[in-house]
């Protein structure tokens, strides 16, 4: 080849390597970040079409947010580089694209308009299988869902694209998500499983020597430790934070966790101190950064309310309102309503502080349905989380197919004649690794299908061979009954006792059940600390003597190996098939009241529907 062929091949390898880089998530700084693009356009010529576009890409990431005026100049940089000629040749760039002219929209405030496009641009991401995509567009949502306290959903996408991350060998990535995943529980109120993931990410960013993200996480755990309701502590973690920020100049950063000392110190009373620190953080806040900006007026209207400036109060909370609304901010808004009523009834405005207050129980009531969710709800709305496993680990070995395939092209762009001399050598590789597939998968399928810790058959298992039952026993006319049950009080014993021995209650009820019902039947964990059984041949009031001599056992269990003052009773609810069933959810869905049923009566019994 002419030297020229090998300045070029040489020049697209260290391309490749800036790009990885760029994707790998570790450069903090935006300088370094634009240094690298900058070499990056002396190193791809105008004729490689796909670098450009990859080039194209990396440029709309690297908008600073935070600086006024330079989401409006990312949103129209997106949109003219979505208007490129011969851009749906190259959907995967497209979609990138798409995502990050969805980000921006999330940054400027729409955030109905960001859902839809990060909804759509999930889809996008599984039909075209770019592991990477669904998990940056997972985790953008994600992070909305949890934002606006949809937990259940924001707390569903990031384990999903913290799961990606790691399988892409991601660690930045997955830290972030990581962050995220701590946040959403102290969102949700799980302080202990927050403080725990932020001291986990604490520890790996020392021992990586990153101090700036240690520092960041302490933060959080202030945050936390704040909800929690250990004020003195998370002053003091505060105020570190705000030395250390201070002590780097990082003025942006020092004035956020200065927003944060602020609602501190308001909750203990110290209403100067905490207002000098809003007037530090007041010049670096944004009203585009809603999540300080809003937070900072709410705590605006507290300290004006405690020292009875209450017309600057209501400005504040015009100002606070305005950004909790554009982000769909719930909890904000939550607070927000009872300092309003607050203001009110300082003002002597009998009617409008009820309103208020009104108002405050209504979103109040939103977010705890929120946050809590039941058996029902999960069994009608919550997204598969098996179904997510098998679409991820389709994506991760398609996705390492496709990378060897891609690097084989590129290998012989200049050598095509090696192809015919790679062909047996490839056609083994393939069988040996098909053969090793096929080993995996029979493992992989077990495994899908068996609970890990009761070893039970799981929900997915339970669902295809109760749905099977159904329709052979209406073919045959023959009984079919399902017994549903769970145990009493689960939650107070793991809040009392701790997980641990929670899980050893469990294990102990997996085991009473093999004890008792036939290896003729199927028995099954569906979730938390609920099972189902599928008796076969059995008719309801040979069923509801099942169910009752399990309720029995149970409550006769030898519970000496737990804690003291431990015991543990389950109810039940009993269903038969009948002619009216045509579905198999019917048959669950009695079974189901029939459990709601005992619950109601006193539980540590069995009912039948």
């Amino acid at each position: 080849m002419s030297a020229s062929g090998h300045a070029e091949q040489s020049d697209a390898l260290k391309a490749d390597a800036i790009f990885k880089l760029l994707d790998s998530g570790n450069l903090e700084k935006n300088e370094t970040y634009q240094t690298y693009l900058t070499e990056l356009d002396s190193l791809i010529s105008k004729a490689d079409t796909q670098r450009q576009l990859r080039l194209t890409r990396a440029r709309c990431w690297a908008f600073n947010a935070l600086k006024e005026g330079q989401v409006d100049k990312a949103l129209a940089f997106a949109q003219q580089a979505l208007n490129t000629p011969n851009l749906a040749k190259y959907p995967n760039n497209k979609l990138d694209l798409e995502l990050c002219q969805a980000w921006y929209t999330e940054q400027k405030g729409d955030v109905q308009l960001a859902l839809k496009s990060y909804n759509q641009a999930i889809n996008d991401a599984y039909a075209l299988e770019n592991l990477r995509l669904v998990a940056d567009a997972r985790g953008m949502r994600g992070y909305l869902h949890s934002y606006q306290g949809n937990f259940t959903q924001g707390l569903e996408d990031l384990l999903t694209a913290h799961s990606l991350y790691q399988s892409l060998n991601l660690p930045a990535w997955s830290r972030t998500s990581l962050y995220e995943i701590a946040t959403s529980y102290r969102r949700l109120g799980d302080y202990k499983s927050a403080i725990r993931y932020f001291k986990k990410l604490k520890t790996s960013y020392i021992k990586s020597k990153n101090f700036d993200s240690a520092n960041a996480i302490s933060v959080s755990i202030a945050i936390a430790e704040e909800e929690r309701g250990n004020l003195e502590r998370a002053k003091i973690l505060f105020e570190k934070g705000y030395k250390y920020w201070k002590s780097n100049n990082r003025e942006l950063e020092q004035a956020t966790v200065a927003v944060n000392i602020a609602g501190t110190l308001i909750k203990l009373g110290e209403f100067d101190q905490a207002s000098q620190y809003l007037n530090e953080a007041e010049p670096f806040i944004l009203p585009t950064d809603e999540a300080f900006y809003s937070f900072m007026h709410l705590f605006r209207a507290q300290i004006y309310l405690a020292n009875g400036q209450l017309p600057q109060a209501h400005k504040s909370i015009a100002y606070a309102r305005s950004a909790f609304d554009r982000v769909k901010n719930l909890r904000g808004l939550t607070l927000l309503q009872m300092v309003q009523s607050q203001l009110f009834l300082k003002e002597g405005k009998w009617q409008q502080a009820y309103y208020a207050l009104d108002e405050y129980v209504k979103l109040h009531n939103e977010l705890d349905v929120k946050r809590l969710s039941n058996y029902t709800t999960e069994m009608r709305t919550r997204f598969n989380v098996d179904q997510i496993e098998k679409e991820n680990q389709h994506l991760i070995e398609n996705q390492q197919l496709r990378e060897i395939e891609l690097a084989m092209l590129e290998q012989n762009k200049q050598q095509q004649w090696i192809i015919i001399l790679l062909g047996s050598v490839l056609m083994m590789i393939i069988s040996v690794f098909a053969y090793k597939q096929i080993q995996k998968n029979r493992l992989l399928s077990a495994l899908a299908l068996t609970d890990d810790l009761t070893q039970l058959p799981n929900r997915r298992y339970i669902y295809i061979k109760a749905q099977h039952c159904f329709e052979e026993a209406q073919k045959t006319d023959r009984p079919l009954s399902v017994i549903a049950f769970d145990a009493d009080h689960f939650k107070l014993i793991n809040d009392k006792f701790g997980h641990e021995v929670g899980d050893h209650a469990l294990e102990l009820l997996a085991d009473t059940c093999r004890s008792l019902i036939s290896s003729t039947y199927e028995t099954a964990r569906v979730g938390g600390e609920e099972f189902l059984i599928v008796l076969t041949d059995i008719d309801k009031p040979q069923a509801f003597e099942i169910a009752q001599s399990l309720v029995r056992r149970v409550s006769e269990n030898d519970f000496s190996a737990f804690p003291q003052g431990f015991n543990m009773t389950i109810s039940a609810g009993v269903a038969c098939l009948s002619s009216t069933d045509s579905k198999l959810s019917q048959l669950l869905k009695r079974a189901d009241d029939a459990l709601y049923q005992a619950k109601s009566l006193g539980r540590n019994q069995a009912k039948m529907s």
